[in-house]
């Protein structure tokens, strides 16, 4: 599925685009782990009711993360580990796929 904002009637942070895109996959919201970079797209993920990892940039850093389940800036690698601006990284210090397992696992939203 390519889903895009101009295909959905409102734009971030509206959900429009999480609704559209589950249900072309047929799945719920607690089947899924988004990712954002903006307030705008928390805003939306949380509205979607999607539990969302934000990854911050020089842009975005003090936007309001408060509904995401983890904030980390850069993502990291083994030997170049994430900043945690807010969450639990559940022991680790960078995003891989165990982490992001473990995340949803958590009922994190």
């Amino acid at each position: 599925v390519i889903a895009a904002g101009d295909i959905v009637p409102a734009k971030k942070p509206a959900p429009d685009i999480y609704t559209y895109t589950l249900e072309k996959m047929g799945l719920h919201a607690e089947e899924c782990l988004a990712f954002e970079d903006s307030e705008n797209g928390i805003l939306s993920s949380a509205a979607a009711n999607i539990p969302t990892l934000i990854t911050t940039n020089a842009y975005t850093e003090q936007h309001d993360f408060s509904p995401a389940a983890l904030v980390v800036n850069p993502l990291g690698e083994p030997n170049q580990p994430f900043t945690v601006k807010q969450g639990d990284a559940l022991g680790f210090n960078y995003v891989n796929a165990d982490l992001l397992v473990r995340l949803h696992g958590a009922g994190v939203a």
